[in-house]
C-alpha cells in the first residue's frame, strides 16, 4: 500500500497548480436538513446523513461530483496535537474530515472500491480560549450522545457550512490518499484546507471525554504529488 493517509504536508514538495486549485471554487452546497444524527462510537462521533441527501462538494480539482455521506473529527490529549496532517512537521489540536462519495459509482458501498471513489475534505481545528459558537451545536449534541449512550438528532437550522472557513480563506492543497481508519482504503482524492478553525479547550474537552486520542500517525509519501492552490 502506497497511497496512505495522512501525511505530512511539506512546504518544500507541493507543486503550485493555480489552474486546477482554486480556492474559489471549493464549495460545499449544503441542503439544510441533510444532517440527520449524530452518534459516538468507541472512536469518536460521526454525524450521518439522511438518505436522501443532497449536499454536494464542488471543486475544480474533482472530475465528478461528490455528495456528503458523513463528517466526524479527530484529536488528542491536549491542544498541542491532535490533527492528523501535519504542516511542516507541526500538528494542530484536531481536524475534520467532512467525507463524501462519487456519483459516478451509484453507492457509497461501490465507491469505496475506486481510488476517485471518495473526497475527505480535511479542516484543521485551532484550540485557543474562545468558544467558536458555530461549533457549539455539535458540541451540545456530543454531550446528549454520552448522556444518553445513543444517537441524537442534529438540529434542523444546523449549517456544515459554518464548520469550515469563509470562502476567502479555503487555499487548501490536495492530493491521492487513504481513510485513515480501518480499512484504509486507497480511495480517497484528500482536500486539506490551510486556514484552521479556531475552538476552545472547553468544547474540545467534550470530544476527549469519548476517547483520549484518535489521531493516526502520518504515513510515507512515497513520491505522491501534494498539488496547492497557494505558493
Amino acid at each position: 500500500m502506497n497511497r496512505q493517509s495522512p501525511i505530512d504536508i511539506c512546504s518544500q514538495n507541493i507543486c503550485y497548480l493555480p489552474k486546477l486549485c482554486k480556492a474559489e471554487k471549493l464549495n460545499i452546497d449544503y441542503n439544510k436538513g441533510d444532517c440527520h444524527e449524530l452518534m459516538t462510537t468507541d472512536h469518536g462521533w460521526m454525524v450521518k446523513v439522511r438518505t436522501d441527501c443532497q449536499t454536494v462538494l464542488q471543486a475544480d480539482h474533482l472530475t465528478s461530483e461528490y455528495k456528503l455521506a458523513q463528517f466526524h473529527a479527530h484529536w488528542a490529549r491536549d491542544g498541542s496535537r491532535g490533527s492528523e496532517h501535519l504542516l511542516d512537521g507541526k500538528a494542530l489540536s484536531g481536524e475534520m474530515h467532512f467525507v463524501f462519495w462519487n456519483t459516478r459509482y451509484g453507492s457509497f458501498e461501490e465507491a469505496v472500491k475506486h481510488g476517485d471513489g471518495l473526497a475527505v475534505l480535511g479542516v484543521f481545528l485551532k484550540e485557543g480560549e474562545h468558544a467558536n459558537d458555530a461549533y457549539q451545536p455539535l458540541v451540545e449534541c456530543v454531550q446528549k450522545a454520552l448522556a444518553t449512550k445513543g444517537s441524537v438528532a442534529v438540529p434542523a437550522d444546523f449549517d456544515v457550512l459554518s464548520l469550515i472557513p469563509k470562502l476567502e480563506q479555503r487555499d487548501f492543497c490536495t492530493y491521492l490518499g487513504s481513510l485513515t481508519t480501518p480499512p484504509f482504503a486507497e480511495c480517497v482524492v484528500w482536500t486539506v484546507l490551510k486556514t484552521p478553525v479556531n475552538i476552545s479547550k472547553e468544547q474540545l474537552d467534550v470530544f476527549r471525554q469519548i476517547v483520549s486520542d484518535n489521531v493516526r500517525p502520518c504515513q510515507e509519501l512515497y513520491g505522491r504529488v501534494v498539488k496547492s492552490s497557494y505558493l
